[in-house]
């Protein structure tokens, strides 16, 4: 089974901030599955072991204030690794 890496995560989530449709597909994901199709259908393959420990690590250090305004599971995920609606 292939994992994938922090690298990996980054590199689509960069794609993903450089595209607004990407983005707001996203933004309206409501399970991890959501985020590996969108993922896959951009020519990435991400792992759902790999994607969930990496969220669960980033939300574990996240503040509360920065909780509070995560409202959907895509949302989270953005936030985890760096983009954000203000970037």
């Amino acid at each position: 089974m292939t994992t994938v890496s922090a690298a990996d995560l980054k590199a689509f989530l960069s794609k993903v901030g450089n595209n607004e449709a990407i983005r707001s597909r996203i933004h309206a994901a409501t399970g991890v599955n959501d985020i590996l199709d969108i993922a896959s259908s951009h020519g990435f393959n991400l792992s759902k072991p790999a994607v969930i420990r990496a969220h669960a690590e980033a939300l574990s250090q996240a503040s509360d204030h920065q909780l509070e305004r995560v409202n959907t599971w895509g949302d989270a995920l953005m936030h985890c690794f760096g983009a954000t609606e203000a970037d």
